[in-house]
């Protein structure tokens, strides 16, 4: 039997099929009498492994998460056994790492202040309580870089580094999770009319939700791509960070420029020119000639975010206007836009880019409200001279003060 288990494959079979069978229905107890063997001997890369073949399996995403959290549990005493990712501070794992212990000490000092809204009497002190745990649970927004640097970073670099990456879906299913639970706890916090159940119970999600994504990066995720990504994509990745930016924790310093980084973008830059004769390239557009310096210039001063991908629904560029709406990091070159977003949103991807490659349709309009802002999303279909589909492009634009124009405007103003 120890043969049997010690077997790398068997071992994730028999995981596999234990969480399987519990998102199912089927009893726990008997279940872990059934697979104890392997429980007792399975390793983080294990877990990593049955995640990826159940998303395979299309397990729905709620029921995915709430057999995956029932397993946790039970796995829970072996996976605390295994060590975190042993890296520096200044590694791209150690930085993660860091946040997360500003994270749960920001927790901790909410954890007393949630407790005690529910002892108060006094509607004034009440109201006093209820306006500080606002600040501070808005204060946790902060954290949202580093799920944003996973999402944008870390994770294309693992899709490409390791074949079975489908658990990242997953995390950022929590993510999403974690901002939707956040928004709703400041708008009951905020309410005129104080429901102290709703708000428990959305504390209790919220903190479930944040502590089950720092352990699932410290025990799982972080020592599998520790060991899966090639030692010199970490500078690579910290480097990228700083456009996004980090949580709680003083901006590190970048890495040393000059290094040779062994990522496919960096790969493909390498062999083309160095950038002051690419900047000196003609680009011919029929309608006239600019170099390539003028066209970046062109493109990224433009009031619009804009990406595009190719006619295999890869990534293959994006803008990089002043002010983003939504994060971007070239680490997404070369991904699939799929991956580019949340598991419960993909079927929209792929209905659209179902849709543009039928040429059911050539364009779609999307828009939303963010940070006060009325943002405009529109996608379109790009063909040849013969309406052969070659790709789309994402155009994402502030519209808010578009929206408010009225009557002319001829002149410059004098001032």
């Amino acid at each position: 039997m120890s043969e049997f288990i010690n077997n790398n494959q068997e071992r994730v079979n028999s995981l596999y099929n234990f969480c399987f069978q519990l998102i199912k229905g089927a009893k726990g107890t008997e279940l872990i009498k059934q697979y104890q063997a392997a429980i007792d001997q399975l390793k983080p890369n294990d877990i990593v492994l049955v995640v990826h073949r159940l998303v395979e399996a299309k397990v729905p995403m709620e029921e995915l998460k709430i057999g995956i959290n029932k397993a946790l549990n039970v796995f829970h005493k072996q996976i605390y056994s295994h060590s975190k990712a042993a890296v520096e501070d200044t590694h791209f794992l150690g930085i993660m790492m860091q946040e997360n212990a500003e994270l749960d000490t920001r927790l901790k000092e909410i954890r007393p202040l949630a407790k005690s809204i529910n002892s108060i009497k006094d509607k004034e002190k009440l109201a006093e309580a209820l306006s500080l745990l606002g600040t501070k649970i808005q204060a946790l927004s902060e954290m949202d870089k580093h799920y944003q640097r996973k999402e944008n970073i870390f994770f294309p670099y693992f899709e490409n580094q390791f074949p079975e990456y489908k658990c990242l879906g997953v995390m950022w299913s929590i993510h999403d999770d974690i901002r939707r639970v956040q928004k709703q706890l400041l708008v009951e916090l905020k309410s005129s009319s104080t429901d102290l159940k709703r708000i428990n119970r959305l504390l209790g999600d919220l903190f479930f939700f944040t502590y089950a994504i720092i352990s699932r990066e410290e025990y799982l995720l972080f020592p599998v791509a520790l060991n899966a990504v090639s030692e010199e994509l970490w500078e690579e990745m910290n480097n990228q960070s700083h456009e996004i930016g980090f949580s709680f924790i003083e901006t590190p310093q970048l890495a040393k420029k000059g290094n040779k980084l062994a990522t496919k973008t960096s790969e493909m830059a390498a062999e083309k020119l160095d950038s002051d004769q690419l900047g000196d390239t003609i680009l011919n557009f029929d309608t006239g000639l600019m170099t390539l310096k003028q066209a970046m210039l062109l493109l990224n001063h433009l009031p619009v975010d804009i990406t595009m991908i190719d006619e295999n629904d890869r990534v293959c560029f994006f803008s990089n206007p002043k002010d983003r709406f939504f994060p971007r990091s070239k680490a997404i070159i070369g991904r699939t836009v799929q991956n580019c977003h949340p598991p419960e949103s993909v079927h929209v991807v792929d209905d659209l880019v179902k849709a543009f490659k039928s040429g059911e349709k050539d364009s779609e309009s999307f828009w939303i409200q963010m940070k006060g802002r009325f943002i405009l999303i529109q996608y379109f279909a790009l063909r040849d001279e013969e309406s052969t589909y070659k790709g789309c492009i994402e155009v994402s634009q502030d519209v808010s003060d578009i929206r408010k124009l009225d009557g002319e405007k001829r002149l410059m103003d004098e001032s």
